[in-house]
């Protein structure tokens, strides 16, 4: 019998307090329209009267209140690791989002090793806390959840978190969820890599109509309910819900309705579930008959139960296949034929609502639940009758109404085509009601396959009922058994399940009962707790039963003074008495004591709770504490009330003097049922309704003891180890005394396990006196049993004598004293005799338990966790071993524990006869297994030595050390070679499966492969630091190989392993997010690529906001970064830019008044140059949107503030406002300028900014002011550039469109194409069709719309249909290239414009297509191009509109020839699009310049310019950046003419020659060449273009005042200057080139009357080549793909406005279509240690190059990413960091792509370029390094250098820095030596090994050395003989050292104690009486130098000395004839040389 955990308390479920503090719902509106028996009706469907209700919550009560309860539990070992995991997962989510956590798995290794199979934990017992548990209660309407423990001292303050939920209608059913449900298949995904870690919780809650799922997360979703469910049951595959069975058929057709349906996300269609039956027969679960019993979440078994044949049958739930889905449609559509038929003959007697034609399927004609939404039907009533027959509106009005929306997944379940009205309707008129066609059935997800029928032979029909409850239950021993209970019957049924959990399982065919009022299965236990008819509470295994449990009485006080009593009147205090019991327990023990009986001649056992009588009428529980249940003496009165409890058991008449009546009294103790099992605690529930909560105890308490069990159950069979189970179960739980320290539970371990093992100690003898030398060994821990036990032998007594008081004895008072007699004398192992019982249960197995015990306790030798407990085992196995008589164990514990031999007096007792009964003693014929010395083995590759043993779970660490060792030391060759697999026939562990198979790369490096082997064996960083430091110095050294060359691509946990962090952190990147808000929002300050220059003070995040005169308030604000700061460090130019750029403030008007002018010419003088500056201002916006690109992620609250747009000067020396007053100018000449501010705010924002929604835009549109619309017009086309239109809804659109504001339509129409390029969107397709004659159909509307909205159109349509080659859209284009004037007064202004843009949308149509396209052969684009490209005769014009054109224009004038001046240059562009990159000759020949004078008259010379860039394009593999190529451009039979400077003299006039001409066309033609060479090299910094341009850009810079400057005219100059300056800024895009920026200053300070020929286009050109410098803050540059370039092309047109509304020849929007050819590639590094921004060299390595090139120091721009093979961090200062095309590009990829850090590590000791820029510094720290001389005399100051390191500082501070105190000499020699230690694991950097120095400096140096230590310093000396390798990690010289110091003592002990190892080497064993003499640590030291020297007892003993002589050599013979090692020979002549002079010095 057992105690319970805690003393019992009173359950009350936490809600139900709640429940009444709350509201509950509010009452609903009756709804208007509602006839009153619809209403009667919607009230009698809210009563519940379904069984299912009742039964789930336990019993029948007033309330509708029912509850249910979990565990929510832990395990010891992975709460920490998981509390590591949440840390670093809260840092990773800091930098990278949510999905962060998939990103550890994401690797190039072998799939087993990312998703290793689910192992069970080695420890299955025992090892877990329960931490808490949670309740979902519920009352009427509310729910609520609660976590937290039910606690009798808090009062409820226990409770942690409780959240409330109501309903409109009273809540059905409520369940916790399991988290796969709610995930969806994606993020069960990445869950499952790091599934640890996805602790979501969630709750479902059903009313009557709706499931809700509430997630703890603060996710909830609603799932409409189509039919009222009878119950809810919860499956591994998502959700299973029952219809009511009543509901099942159709009216009078009696169709069979589906009953089963699965639901697999809340969001899914319920589907139907298919049942496969046992005669395969497939079809839906129909059958009213069939109804669920049981399903669990974790399991996709379910029990069924058939009422027709009184039987249950389990089913198995999976995926339906296919085949079945079409088998069950075809039945469907025949059945429905079949219906049809028998509809009509019936003459359509059907009435509305009751008849429904259906869907059929299966043999028993099932059909399938409908979905209507009501929708369909203009009738009130119906949505009433559906629900009656379980028909409602469906999820989301998918019923037979609209397709279009439905999830592929879920379709409307069946096609019901029936009458829906009071008459009766045929089908066809139904149709024609709705005017839809019937929709398709959903198709069912999941099928219930038959696999098992319960065997009910011999049982009769009366006695076959339905199970009232069932669980699957998993024994001690591993078999699963599933358990349903006949409670009527009082039977639970146990069927044994075969291959649970695996594809093969099968269930046993007969059924095991045990009798049971109840039980409920206790998971964690791995128990059940079954409530036996008697009403006792009984405890079982499997079949097994375990014990009984002893429930603590609580009692009742009369309920005036219930309290008093309990505190006061022990005489209230009953006490069990024991009765006959229904049923003797078996207890499989020995029982030399004869039980007490009573007269009915059974045991008696103290009675639980429900049999006792108990005084007092109260109407609660008392709970009486422990202390008073013990009371010291038995009042008299007490023993009188226990006699009458006695005699009214026995007699059947009831004595008088009762207090309360007999049945009462009964209802309060007889134990109804069992709820709420939850970890180790479950309900007990009373007849009165009153309920206790109760806990069960743990197997144990300690991890020493649960990895013992866990050892037994390597070598035992199930009956054993069931045996050994209940035995110890029952001692470690009696009632009574329970908290025991570690002593004391293992002594009863180990005592409980003798005991099973039939060593039985004789309770006679029990010396307590302890041997004096014992005593004396100072190591306390070996002590504290022997005092422990007199102490318990004093205080036990006192809390056994609770029975005393009863004169009947019980089977646990033997258990009791049992335990005392074994607890006393274990202590202290004196001389005690054993007696030997050899029927004992383990006797047999006896040397297999040894011999498991033994591995495990070499096994925990390799866990430092551990070190304290083996002792305890050393003892007991040592005791064992001499009773065997295995003298090799014997002494192999010696070694490791000398105080043993104390020990050796005992006698042996187990004979040879007692061998012979034993089984496994082969196990024991070899020497004992050593791990250490296997280690040695292996290091010194010995191959001749045995394998060592390993069984699974018991020394699972030794085999990984042992292979992990063989492995680093040997190759995977031989990984095999050293370890043997051993499995015990029949153990437990065989019932559980097998572990997965480990494999590693052969080919691999040995590094690699260790790694992936650790991988496998999932052991972390931290589990290596816990090995021995030997093996984990040989470990970490084979790392260091992996550390230096790391493999590319691999896990975040491989990273983690080999200490590369930034490595792991790279593994990351490819799951990075947008961040929302502000970039940074941990606790640690991150910088990132738009981190301002100042971090910001610790602790205030979000930032201070800077103070507001720092603000300038100009649109660029946040433009001072970091990245800026590193990237330009040593100049002002950000800020030059940015004043540059500044268009808020006023401008100076620097104007001096002369003499005589008058104040009025003066101000309008000044008001002249205030316009002139205006023209500049006006453009700034241009260049700023360029400088801020993408700058900014706004939250979703903020509003965008739009900087101001400044016209208006300042006088500097007076300080007045000037403004234009005075002088006239363009009224609205702010027009677009305001529009481009608007454009230049909307670019600022990432494209990453979360949250930019239709909401969001609309927010920010502007309230008030013309001039704001302007802006915001601007703002959306932003918006579409960076691709957030895409969330623009449909309704906001049309808001902005419907006002025809021309510029908010320019804008919205280029922003929404931009969104969606390339994408063909038919919506967006439509949008811009409206705006687009020529895609109207002739006869549409005609809309009088703006010239500008059209080109935009246009545009739009060619972004939108970008590359598809359309064959209407290229047709449509075409025909607009020629659009002639007209008809009237129409298309007459800007046609240029249009024309063009026409052009560049056919050549983004058609982009790089050439004439590959067959759909566009017949349309001869190239010729018709071709014809409005050089003019011709006009041709018939086309298209849909081509009745219009008849009418000519009534303003222009063409002729009958086609006007080129305003089709040639979109036709010239268009060609150079379509035949981009083709190298077509033929076209490039028709764009080449005239090279004759002649020909030359024949072409404008701006056409010359786009010739020229066309050809560049068509020929784009031709262009080079070279002079050469440049010059070659221009026709060389004209250069001849040309007036250049250097050949001014010589040249003679010739009079026929146009000099203007020439000279224009030489202009043009290299301004087109030098485009080219823009666009090719664009973003390339390619210094050979550099040149070339900046040598013309001079070269047109001096034209001015030349014969060139006269013959070209300023205007052709200016122009193609700029055009010149554009394609520089172009190639040097996102650099900041400081040189471009010069010039640009230059030219943008022409300002003024004296240049006339500057004009609004040449300041935009400027401000663009500005902002291209410094593209989104240095962060972008270009991309090199077609579609960019096009996008260049557009936006970079060489044809610049003349004024501020200038739209003539190309609409100034376009110009910022360059945001279309924007490509991050910034290489941003960051220190991993600070988080900080850092600069480190990096190089590239070019596709098809040998060598890498050297980049300028990063943060840098990259070169194209498919140029490059590899991107490499090689800095000295830095971890190599390498980014390999074939292996881990994408993290790259994706890092740049968000301009996220990459994060590298600092090598110690190194100092930054920030900190130490010229490396002075650095020079100390590396002659520190490299210097060997200089390391045994190291000054602390010097290692001060290196304080930024993170363990540095404190080191230093607490071990080196001692001033200002006295050391000795010899702690300066140990600080001398940590110094050194220190020094070396910083200067190379080595921190990592820094805690291995210490440990081995802590065994070398340590007083009283022990075994462990010499192991370690043997296996290291054998490391260091025998690696392989040089090495790269330890100091060989420093560990020497520590040798050294090791063996100084060595040879001093060998020199003090050369007698008794004499003694040793002569003898069998140490003679006792010689220890005696000798103190502990002198022992120690003997057994130390025994160990260091191999040497073993009786050595000497065959050494024959007698004859001859004695001499070294002799003795160096004798040796060798015993096959000593040389190191074992010199030990032993170091022995006899201290001997002689011993005996020489006596």
């Amino acid at each position: 019998m057992i105690a319970v955990a805690e003393p019992p308390l009173e359950f009350i479920p936490r809600g139900r307090q709640a429940a009444e503090d709350h509201p509950g719902p509010t009452e609903p509106p009756l709804p208007k329209y509602l006839p009153a028996e619809h209403l009667l009706l919607q009230r009698l469907q809210n009563v519940n009267i379904s069984a299912a209700a009742i039964s789930s919550s336990g019993e029948e009560q007033p309330t509708p209140e029912f509850w249910c309860i979990r565990e929510i539990y832990d395990d010891y070992e992975s709460s920490y690791n998981r509390a590591q995991r949440r840390q670093q997962l809260i840092e990773q989510t800091k930098k990278c989002g949510p999905n962060a956590a998939a990103a550890t798995q994401l690797t190039s290794l072998p799939p087993q090793l990312l998703h290793p199979q689910q192992q069970r934990s080695e420890e299955p017992m025992c090892d877990y806390i329960v931490n808490n548990e949670e309740e979902l209660y519920v009352n009427k309407h509310t729910v609520i959840w609660t976590q937290g423990l039910h606690d009798a001292d808090d009062d409820g303050g226990g409770v942690h978190k409780r959240m409330c939920f109501t309903c409109d209608t009273p809540v059905k059913f409520a369940c916790f969820l399991n988290r796969r449900f709610v995930r969806g298949r994606l993020a069960q995904m990445s869950a499952s890599m790091a599934s640890d870690e996805d602790n979501l919780t969630a709750i479902c809650v059903v009313d009557q109509d709706a499931l809700r799922v509430y997630c703890d997360d603060g996710e909830d979703f609603v799932a409409n309910l189509d039919f009222p469910i009878s119950h809810l049951w919860q499956t591994v595959h998502g959700l299973l819900l029952e219809k009511d069975s009543s509901n099942a058929l159709v009216s009078h057709l009696s169709i069979p309705m589906p009953r089963l349906f699965s639901m697999s996300h809340p969001l899914h269609e319920a589907c139907p579930v298919v049942l496969k039956t046992s005669t395969n027969s497939t079809g839906y679960m129909t059958e009213p008959e069939y109804s669920v019993v049981y399903t669990a979440e974790d399991s996709d078994l379910v029990l069924l139960y058939d009422a027709k044949f009184y039987k249950h049958f389990v089913a198995r739930l999976r995926k339906v296949t296919p085949e079945e889905v079409n088998y069950i449609s075809q039945q469907q559509q025949q059945q429905q034929q079949d219906l049809f038929m028998q509809h009509t003959l019936q003459g359509h007697r059907a009435t509305l609502g009751s008849s429904t034609l259906h869907s059929f399927s299966s043999m028993k004609n099932t059909g399938a639940t409908p979905k209507l939404s009501t929708n369909s039907f203009a009738m009130p009533q119906a949505q009433h009758n559906f629900s009656k027959f379980g028909m409602s509106q469906s999820q989301s009005f998918s019923g037979v109404l609209g397709q279009s929306n439905r999830a592929s997944l879920g379709t409307p379940l069946s096609q019901l085509q029936n009458s829906i009205s009071q008459q009766s309707v045929s089908i066809k008129d139904m149709r024609k009601m709705t005017h839809v066609k019937p929709a398709k059935p959903i198709e069912p997800e999941m099928c219930l396959e038959h696999i098992w029928t319960e065997n009910t032979y011999g049982t009769q029909r009366e006695f076959c009922e339905m199970a009232t409850r069932a669980f699957i239950h998993t024994d001690l021993v591993g078999q699963t058994y599933l358990c349903y209970l006949l409670a009527r019957s009082c039977r639970l049924q146990l069927v044994l399940l075969n291959g649970y959990d695996t594809s093969e399982l099968q269930l046993s065919t007969l059924a095991s009962t045990l009798p049971a009022k109840d039980a409920v299965g206790l998971d964690r236990l791995h128990m059940i707790a079954v409530l036996d008819p008697g009403g006792n509470l009984i405890l079982y295994t499997g079949t097994v039963l375990i014990s009984k449990v002893h429930i603590t009485p609580l009692l009742s006080a009369p309920s005036t003074a219930a309290a008093t009593a309990a505190a006061t009147a022990p005489t209230t205090t009953a006490t069990p008495t024991p009765t006959p019991m229904s049923m003797p327990i078996p207890m499989p023990m020995p029982m030399p004591m004869p039980m007490p009986t009573t007269a009915s001649g059974q045991p008696h056992t103290p009675l639980p709770l429900h049999q006792l009588k108990v005084a007092g009428s109260s109407s609660s529980f008392v709970e009486v504490r422990r202390s008073s249940l013990l009371p010291t003496k038995a009042a008299a009165d007490l023993s009188a009330f226990d006699d009458e409890l006695e005699l009214h058991m026995l007699s059947p008449i009831q004595p008088q003097p009762q207090p309360m009546s007999y049945s009462q009294r009964q209802a309060h103790n007889i134990c109804k049922a069992l709820r709420d099992p939850a970890g180790n605690r479950l309900t007990l529930v009373y007849a009165t309704g009153r309920m206790l909560r109760i806990a069960l105890p743990l197997l144990n308490d300690t991890r020493l003891i649960t990895r013992c069990v866990a050892a037994l159950r390597q070598v035992l069979n199930p009956t054993q180890f069931l045996h050994f189970i209940i035995r110890w179960y029952s001692a470690r739980n009696p009632p009574g005394s329970r908290d025991y320290c570690i002593d004391q539970e293992w002594q009863l371990f180990r005592s409980t396990l003798l005991g099973l093992m039939g060593c039985m100690a004789a309770s006679s003898e029990q010396p307590l006196d302890v041997d004096e030398s014992y005593a004396r060994c100072a190591t306390p821990p070996y002590q504290t049993p022997t005092m422990y036990s007199s102490m318990a032998a004093q205080d036990e007594p006192k809390k056994r004598r609770k029975y005393n008081d009863c004169e009947v004895y019980t089977d646990d008072d033997w258990e009791f004293l049992l335990m005392h007699t074994t607890l006393a004398p274990c202590g202290g192992d004196g001389l005690h005799a054993y007696s030997v019982d050899v029927t004992a249960p383990l006797f047999r197995t006896l040397p297999a338990v040894f011999y498991g015990l033994h591995l495990l306790y070499e096994d925990l030798k390799l866990d430092s966790v551990f070190n304290g407990g083996l002792i305890y085992l050393a003892t007991f196995l040592h005791q064992l071993a001499i009773d065997m008589q295995l003298d090799s164990y014997v002494f192999h514990y010696q070694l490791d524990f000398p105080e043993l031999t104390h020990k050796t007096t005992k006698q042996t007792l187990l004979s040879s006869e007692h061998g012979a009964l034993m089984i496994y003693q082969e196990l024991l014929r070899m020497p004992a297994p050593s791990i250490y010395a296997q280690l040695e083995h292996v290091v010194l590759g010995r191959e001749e030595v045995a394998p060592y043993n390993y069984v699974e779970c018991i020394n699972e660490r030794s085999r990984n050390v042992v292979q992990l060792v063989s492995l680093a030391m040997h190759g995977h060759h031989k990984i095999k070679h050293w370890w043997q697999l051993l499995e015990v026939y029949g153990a437990v562990q065989l019932n559980y499966p097998k572990r997965g198979k480990r494999s590693i790369t052969a080919s691999a490096p040995r590094c690699h492969q260790l790694l992936e082997l650790l991988l496998c064996m999932q052991l972390t960083r931290r589990d290596i630091e816990r090995l021995p430091a030997a093996v984990h110095l040989i470990v970490a050294e084979a790392l260091e190989q992996a550390r230096l060359s790391p493999p590319v691509g691999c896990s975040q946990a491989t990273y983690e392993l080999i200490l590369r962090p930034e490595l792991a952190a790279h593994a990351q990147l490819p799951f990075l997010e947008a961040q929302l808000g502000q970039p940074h929002c941990g606790r640690v300050y991150k910088e990132d690529s738009l981190s301002p220059r100042c971090a910001p003070a610790s602790g205030e995040w979000p930032m201070a906001e800077p103070d507001a005169e720092q603000l300038r308030h100009d649109g660029m604000d946040n433009m001072d970064t970091k990245l800026l700061r590193l990237r330009f460090p040593d100049d002002m130019r950000v800020e030059e830019v940015r004043r540059l750029l500044n268009s808020a403030d006023p401008v100076a008007i620097e104007v001096q008044q002369s003499p005589g002018t008058s104040d009025h010419e003066f101000i309008e003088e000044q008001e002249k140059q205030l316009f002139a500056l205006c023209a500049r201002t006006m453009t700034l916006p241009l260049g700023r949107g360029m400088f801020t690109l993408r700058t900014l992620l706004p939250r979703p609250s903020d509003n965008m503030p739009m900087p101001k747009l400044c016209l208006v000067g300042r006088e500097p020396v007076k300080g007045t406002t000037i403004e234009m007053q005075q002088i006239e100018f363009p009224a609205n000449m702010h027009m677009w300028p305001s529009f481009h501010n608007g454009v230049a705010t909307g670019l600022k924002i990432s494209p990453q900014a979360l949250d930019i929604d239709s909401t969001w835009i609309v927010y920010n549109k502007p309230k008030t002011q013309a001039n704001n619309a302007l802006e915001h017009a601007g703002f959306l086309m932003a918006l579409g550039l960076n691709g957030h239109l895409k969330s623009l809804s449909f309704m906001s659109v049309y808001k902005y469109l419907v006002k025809c504001d021309e510029m908010t339509s320019v804008g919205l129409l280029l922003g929404i194409s931009a969104a969606h390029r390339g994408s063909m969107d038919t919506k967006t397709t439509k949008l811009l069709s409206v705006h687009l004659e020529a895609l109207l159909p002739a006869t549409a509307m005609e809309l009088d719309i703006p010239q500008s909205t059209q080109v935009a159109a246009l545009m739009g349509i060619g972004l939108l249909y970008q590359g598809s080659a359309k064959r209407h859209i290229a047709e449509v284009l075409l025909q607009e290239i020629g659009r002639p004037p007209g008809p009237e007064m129409e298309n007459s202004v800007e046609r240029e414009s249009y024309a063009m843009t026409a052009g560049l949308a056919l050549g983004l149509v058609t982009l790089g297509q050439g004439e590959a396209p067959a759909g566009l052969r017949d349309l001869q684009l190239p010729d018709t191009l071709h014809y409005y490209m050089v003019g011709g005769v006009k041709r018939p014009i086309g298209g849909s509109q081509k009745e219009k054109y008849r009418l000519a224009s009534f303003q222009v004038r063409e002729g009958d020839n086609v006007n080129i001046d305003v089709t040639a240059p979109g036709a010239t562009l268009a060609l150079g699009l379509m035949f981009f990159d083709s190298s077509n000759a033929a076209i490039a020949e028709w764009m080449q310049p005239p090279d004759s004078r002649y020909l030359l008259d024949m072409v404008r010379p701006d056409f010359l310019l786009l010739r020229t860039i066309a050809r560049g394009l068509i020929l784009w593999q031709d262009v080079e950046p070279n002079n050469e190529w440049f010059q070659a451009q221009f026709p060389q039979s004209l250069r001849a003419h040309l007036r250049l400077p250097s050949r001014d003299d010589e040249q003679p006039d010739d009079n026929d020659v146009d000099y203007e001409a020439i000279t224009q066309a030489y202009c043009n033609i290299l301004a087109g060449a030098a485009f080219c060479i823009g666009l090719k090299y664009a973003g390339t910094e390619n210094p050979v273009a550099f040149t070339t341009l900046r040598a013309v850009i001079k070269e047109f810079l001096g034209f001015p005042g030349t014969p060139m400057g006269e013959c070209a005219g300023r205007t052709t100059i200016e122009s193609c200057l700029m055009v010149l300056l554009i394609s520089i800024s172009l190639v040097f895009a996102g650099s900041g080139n400081c040189e471009i920026l010069r010039i640009i200053r230059y030219l943008r300070s022409r300002v003024g009357p004296q240049y006339p020929h500057i004009t609004y286009g040449s300041h935009m050109a400027i401000h663009m080549s500005l902002g291209l410098l410094f593209l989104g803050a240095g962060r972008f540059t270009i991309a090199k793909t077609p579609e960019s370039i096009a996008a260049l092309v557009c936006a970079f047109f060489p044809k610049f406005p003349i004024h501020s509304n200038d739209n003539r020849y190309h609409l100034q929007a376009l110009r910022h279509l360059y945001v279309l050819a924007v490509e991050p590639r910034l290489f941003l590094p960051r220190d991993i240690d600070t988080h900080q921004l850092c600069l480190c060299n990096i190089s590239v390595l070019e596709v098809g190059a040998s060598e890498l090139r050297r980049l300028p120091i990063a943060p840098c721009i990259l070169p194209e990413l498919s140029t490059l093979e590899q991107v490499i961090v090689d800095d000295e200062n830095y971890w190599p960091v390498c980014f390999e095309r074939t292996r881990n590009w994408h993290q790259l990829e994706k890092a740049l792509e968000l301009c996220a850090p990459i994060d590298i590590k600092k090598r110690t000791g190194r100092l930054s370029h920030l900190e130490d820029p010229d490396r002075l510094k650095s020079m100390l720290a590396q002659t520190l390094t490299t210097e060997q001389s200089i390391c045994w005399q190291v000054d602390v100051n010097d290692l001060q250098q290196f304080a930024s390191e993170r363990l540095v500082k404190p080191f230093l501070s607490r071990f080196l820095q001692t001033k200002g105190t006295s050391l000795s000499l010899l702690e300066q020699s140990k600080r001398h030596q940590l110094m050194l230690l220190f020094y070396n694991a910083v200067v190379k950097d080595r921190m990592h090994l820094l805690p291995v120095y210490l440990t081995l400096y802590d065994h070398v140096t340590r007083q009283m050395a022990n075994n462990n230590d010499v192991w370690q310093v043997k296996l290291i000396e054998a490391y260091l003989g025998k690696s392989p390798n040089e090495h790269t990690l330890i100091s060989v010289e420093l560990i020497q050292m520590m040798q050294e110091l090791f063996k100084a003592q060595l040879e001093a002990s060998t020199r003090d104690l050369c007698v008794p190892l004499r003694e040793f080497l002569c003898q069998k064993r140490l003679d006792p009486s010689y220890v005696a003499c000798i103190n502990a640590h002198d022992l120690q030291r003997v057994y130390c130098v025994i160990n260091y020297y191999n040497l073993l007892p009786d050595l000497l003993s065959g050494v024959d000395m007698s004859n001859g002589p004695i001499n070294y050599l002799r003795i160096m013979y004798e040796f060798q004839q015993l096959n000593l090692c040389p190191h074992t020979i010199f030990g032993l002549l170091k022995i006899f040389q201290s001997l002689r002079c011993a005996f020489n010095l006596e």
